[in-house]
């Protein structure tokens, strides 16, 4: 399987305020699913490049720009 993208998501929990202090720095702006069979191994390739949304308390999304992105064990 062949994937493209140019963009992401990634929810941060554990040191999400320490990459936010470095977004700020740089001026730019579920449930448990591990034993299901349907998942797919991806690796993403890129930049995290901003802030998407607000700290929930739990949580905070950045967005990543996408270089490319792998499909599969490798």
């Amino acid at each position: 399987m062949k994937l493209q993208s140019d963009f992401a998501l990634l929810d941060v929990r554990r040191g999400r305020k320490q990459l936010d202090r470095m977004i700020d720095r740089n001026g730019k702006s579920g449930a448990e699913t591990h034993d299901l069979p349907e998942r797919i191994p991806v690796t993403i390739h890129g930049w995290i490049t901003h802030r998407h949304g607000r700290d929930d308390g739990e949580s905070q999304e950045f967005g990543i720009a996408v270089d490319r992105v792998e499909v599969g064990n490798k």
